[in-house]
Protein backbone atom coordinates (compact mmCIF):
# COMPACT_ATOMS: atom_id res chain seq x y z
CA UNK A 1 0.00 0.00 0.00
CA UNK A 2 2.55 2.46 0.83
CA UNK A 3 4.79 1.40 -2.39
CA UNK A 4 1.35 2.02 -4.49
CA UNK A 5 0.93 5.55 -2.55
CA UNK A 6 4.44 6.49 -2.95
CA UNK A 7 4.10 5.70 -6.67
CA UNK A 8 1.14 7.97 -7.13
CA UNK A 9 3.03 10.85 -5.32
CA UNK A 10 5.78 10.63 -7.70
CA UNK A 11 3.40 11.00 -10.58
CA UNK A 12 1.23 13.79 -8.89
CA UNK A 13 4.31 15.41 -6.55
CA UNK A 14 7.50 14.41 -7.59
CA UNK A 15 10.13 12.04 -6.62
CA UNK A 16 10.99 14.54 -3.47
CA UNK A 17 7.20 14.03 -1.85
CA UNK A 18 7.49 10.21 -2.70
CA UNK A 19 10.93 9.75 -1.22
CA UNK A 20 9.44 11.27 1.84
CA UNK A 21 6.28 9.08 1.91
CA UNK A 22 8.06 6.08 1.64
CA UNK A 23 10.35 7.13 4.43
CA UNK A 24 7.71 7.93 6.38
CA UNK A 25 5.98 4.32 5.33
CA UNK A 26 9.05 2.37 5.44
CA UNK A 27 9.34 4.32 9.68
CA UNK A 28 5.62 2.71 10.08
CA UNK A 29 6.68 -0.83 8.58
CA UNK A 30 9.97 -1.01 10.96
CA UNK A 31 7.62 -0.31 13.92
CA UNK A 32 5.27 -2.83 13.04
CA UNK A 33 7.70 -5.27 12.97
CA UNK A 34 9.27 -4.19 16.51
CA UNK A 35 6.01 -4.75 17.70
CA UNK A 36 5.58 -8.19 16.28
CA UNK A 37 8.86 -9.42 17.91
CA UNK A 38 7.68 -7.60 21.29
CA UNK A 39 4.23 -9.69 21.34
CA UNK A 40 6.41 -13.07 20.57
CA UNK A 41 8.38 -12.13 23.62
CA UNK A 42 6.06 -11.14 25.93
CA UNK A 43 4.28 -14.48 25.16
CA UNK A 44 7.26 -16.48 25.52
CA UNK A 45 8.29 -14.56 28.99
CA UNK A 46 4.59 -14.75 30.20
CA UNK A 47 4.74 -18.18 29.93
CA UNK A 48 7.09 -18.56 32.85
CA UNK A 49 6.19 -15.10 34.79
CA UNK A 50 3.34 -12.67 33.69
CA UNK A 51 4.78 -9.84 35.03
CA UNK A 52 7.88 -10.15 33.09
CA UNK A 53 5.57 -10.43 29.86
CA UNK A 54 3.97 -6.94 30.49
CA UNK A 55 7.20 -5.72 31.62
CA UNK A 56 8.89 -6.75 28.08
CA UNK A 57 5.72 -4.96 26.34
CA UNK A 58 5.96 -1.66 28.26
CA UNK A 59 9.61 -1.53 27.48
CA UNK A 60 8.53 -2.50 23.71
CA UNK A 61 6.24 0.60 23.84
CA UNK A 62 8.86 3.03 24.97
CA UNK A 63 11.63 1.38 22.13
CA UNK A 64 8.69 2.02 19.56
CA UNK A 65 8.23 5.71 20.32
CA UNK A 66 11.94 6.34 20.32
CA UNK A 67 11.79 4.62 16.91
CA UNK A 68 9.61 6.65 15.70
CA UNK A 69 11.41 10.06 16.99
CA UNK A 70 14.43 9.40 16.27
CA UNK A 71 13.40 8.46 12.36
CA UNK A 72 11.18 11.52 12.14
CA UNK A 73 13.97 13.54 13.49
CA UNK A 74 16.71 11.77 11.08
CA UNK A 75 13.95 11.95 8.34
CA UNK A 76 13.03 15.52 8.60
CA UNK A 77 16.12 17.22 10.11
CA UNK A 78 19.25 15.40 8.94
CA UNK A 79 17.56 14.23 5.51
CA UNK A 80 15.45 16.97 5.03
CA UNK A 81 12.48 14.99 3.65
CA UNK A 82 9.18 17.14 2.83
CA UNK A 83 7.39 16.57 6.27
CA UNK A 84 3.95 16.25 5.54
CA UNK A 85 4.65 13.55 2.92
CA UNK A 86 6.72 12.23 5.57
CA UNK A 87 3.90 12.08 8.18
CA UNK A 88 1.62 10.71 5.53
CA UNK A 89 3.49 8.10 4.80
CA UNK A 90 3.99 7.34 8.19
CA UNK A 91 0.31 7.08 9.11
CA UNK A 92 -1.10 5.76 6.31
CA UNK A 93 1.42 2.69 7.55
CA UNK A 94 0.23 2.78 10.81
CA UNK A 95 -3.50 2.83 9.54
CA UNK A 96 -2.98 -0.25 7.08
CA UNK A 97 -1.28 -2.35 10.01
CA UNK A 98 -4.23 -0.99 12.11
CA UNK A 99 -6.69 -2.47 9.93
CA UNK A 100 -4.92 -5.45 8.89
CA UNK A 101 -5.19 -6.51 12.75
CA UNK A 102 -8.61 -5.75 13.56
CA UNK A 103 -9.42 -8.01 10.01
CA UNK A 104 -7.23 -10.60 11.38
CA UNK A 105 -9.23 -10.29 15.07
CA UNK A 106 -12.61 -10.00 13.78
CA UNK A 107 -12.04 -13.02 11.35
CA UNK A 108 -14.07 -16.00 12.41
CA UNK A 109 -12.16 -18.75 13.43
CA UNK A 110 -13.26 -22.21 11.85
CA UNK A 111 -14.05 -25.31 13.99
CA UNK A 112 -10.54 -27.16 12.27
CA UNK A 113 -8.50 -24.43 13.97
CA UNK A 114 -9.56 -25.74 17.33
Amino acid sequence: MVLLAAGVTALVAGTDAAAALGYGGGLAIANTGLLGRRVEMAGELAKQNPQHGAYALYAGAVQRFVLVLVGLGLGMGWLRLEPVPLLVGLVLGQGVQLVATARNALRPTSKNDA
